[in-house]
């Protein structure tokens, strides 16, 4: 690693030729118009802006570069700048006038408010072909409100001579008052040109892995990149179609996709499971991607039944999610399904439902999720191309929970797989709200609460030894009934709700049941009997649908 510098004028004139570029991989210009005003005050006044770090580039850059933000692409790439495309961003748009809402100037009248030389951020907007305010782009009402375009200030002859012309014009040729006001821009001019930044760079032979490594450290916080974001742009490069267009189609087709976690990877990881491999980050990186554009129908097609699959089993979203590991192999299974007819496909339902369910009660994909999916996935497509209803994968001979695991499973808002998977088998009667009576759907889920049957305050209160936040006490319902409930005793608000609704008692245990939450227990206020009243219901449940089947209280 060497440290070296380079003049403001130097690194602006790299921009221009294309000589030095960005990697792909690195995200777009996110400065606020504010940050790019005290950037521009810091270079007037001759204050540190902090250093660059770039990666020297001899022959084919090792990432897919792309031009600093409105910047000519050029014919040769030096130099990928890792880290500072924000600060040469905002001074090689600032200086070119590429800001299509802001113009900045440079104050020639003195601050009250600030020691230095100030930069002022106007607004700027376009109508019938005329930038408003009208004034912005008049030299003569520019310097009566004592502002001078920042723009005259980009180093080299051609915006030198811009300056001088516009000086004249704001002046209305007053010798005097253009020989000063030019005096004043030279200078500006000058510390621009000649502001020094430094910067360390990367020697040519640097391995990908190190400088990945680099970038991430220095320019997410440690946060390590998205595989998506490191392989997009070679890969547009390799195969000629874009990852980013892909999909965009499959978000149009498949937006509930979205529900269960960051598509990119759902989708990579799925990519892979169809080439028969593990889904895990070397995995991904070499895939072919050649194959993964061809099979890109056949992978949107999975993703559709997938999500269907899920719906219908009452898994509605990410939050509820007990473990992501079977969304992209669902995706890859589901993907297998086109040609069979509906005996076979009722077959392959029923495999996939014990396997998904089984993802969600046993510890399998606890460790070593990646090795652990892949050998399941590869004994089910066979199972599922070849119609053999015997198939027999690790997952299923992993061991359930016990009716115990279950009374001691916590809260499922903490992500605690089993306690999710419990939530999930208490949406399968339908589960609707214990007041209005409209069940949960895709729709409203997120907006419902995650309640104590019996609530928290109440438990408190008679001093129970057995926790409040387990799964078995926990119903999903909207906010207004929750508030409704609040620390009622369980019989107390049954009799509210019964009393609150034409329908009386009946359709209080109606609602409850729906739910798997046990009626006898609450009448009774008996804490203790309901866990394992419910705990029963659940392992009733969790035999059933592990085993491939249908559930409902």
């Amino acid at each position: 690693m060497e440290a070296r510098n380079r003049s403001l004028s130097l690194w602006l004139a790299a921009v221009s030729a294309g000589h030095v570029q960005l990697p792909r991989f690195q995200r777009f210009e996110a400065w606020s118009y504010s940050q790019v005003q005290g950037l521009l005050e810091s270079v007037l006044n001759e204050l540190p802006i902090g250093s660059m770090f770039v990666l020297d580039v001899e022959g084919n850059p090792p990432f897919h570069p792309r031009p600093i933000s409105t910047a000519p692409p050029g014919d040769r790439v030096n130099e990928l700048l890792l880290d500072g495309q924000q600060r040469i961003t905002a001074l090689w748009k600032s200086l070119q006038g590429g800001y299509a809402e802001r113009e900045f100037f440079v104050s020639t009248e003195e601050q009250t408010d600030y020691e230095g030389i100030a930069v002022n951020a106007v607004k700027v907007s376009v109508r019938n072909g005329r930038r408003y305010p009208l004034w912005v782009d008049d030299p003569i009402k520019l310097l009566e409100r004592g502002l001078v375009p920042v723009r005259l200030l980009l180093p080299g002859e051609e915006a030198s001579n811009a300056a001088l012309s516009w000086i004249k014009a704001a002046c209305i040729d007053d010798q005097d008052r253009v020989l000063q006001l030019l005096m004043e821009v030279n200078e500006w001019r000058r510390r621009f040109s000649s502001f020094n930044i430094p910067f360390l760079s990367l020697p040519k032979h640097t391995s990908t892995a190190q400088v990945l490594e680099v970038f991430t450290r220095i320019n997410t916080g440690s946060t390590p990149l998205s595989i998506f974001d490191i392989i997009t742009a070679d890969i547009e490069a390799a195969v000629g179609e874009s990852l980013h267009d892909l999909l965009e189609g499959l978000n149009g087709r498949v937006p509930g996709l979205a529900r269960y976690g960051d598509v990119q990877d759902i989708v990579l990881r799925a990519a892979t499971l169809m080439q028969d491999k593990t889904p895990d980050r070397p995995s991904i990186l070499s895939l072919d991607w050649e194959k993964v554009v061809s099979q890109w129908a056949t992978l949107v097609d999975g993703a559709e039944k997938a999500v269907q699959f899920l719906e219908a089993e009452k898994v509605l979203d990410g939050n509820r999610l007990p473990i992501f590991t079977v969304v992209p192999a669902l995706i890859a299974m589901w993907s297998n399904t086109d040609d069979l007819t509906p005996d076979r496909l009722g077959e392959a339902r029923t495999l996939l439902r014990k396997f998904m369910w089984r993802g969600f009660f046993t510890e399998r994909y606890e460790s070593s999720a990646h090795t652990a999916v892949i050998q399941d996935v590869r004994e089910l497509t066979r199972a599922i191309k070849e119609g053999a209803v015997d198939a027999n994968p690790p997952i299923f001979s992993s061991e359930l929970p016990t009716k115990q695991d279950l009374k001691e499973a916590g809260w499922p808002k903490k992500k605690d797989r089993l306690a999710r998977a419990i939530l999930l088998v208490s949406l399968q009667g339908n589960a609707t709200d214990l007041a209005d009576g409209e069940a949960i759907t895709v729709l409203n889920a997120a907006r419902r609460e995650y309640h104590h049957v019996f609530p928290d305050g109440y438990l408190k209160g008679v001093r129970s030894e057995i926790p409040s936040s387990l799964a078995l006490n926990c119903a999903l319902i909207t906010w207004k009934t929750n508030r409704t409930i609040q620390n009622k005793e369980p019989l107390v608000y049954m009799r509210d709700r019964a009393e609150a609704n034409s329908l009386g008692d009946d359709e209080t245990v109606f609602r409850l049941k729906s739910h798997g939450i046990p009626e006898e227990p609450l009448r009774r206020n008996d804490y203790a009997a309901f866990l394992d009243k419910r705990a029963h219901i659940v392992l009733t449940a969790m035999e059933a649908l592990t085993s491939g089947r249908l559930w409902s209280p």
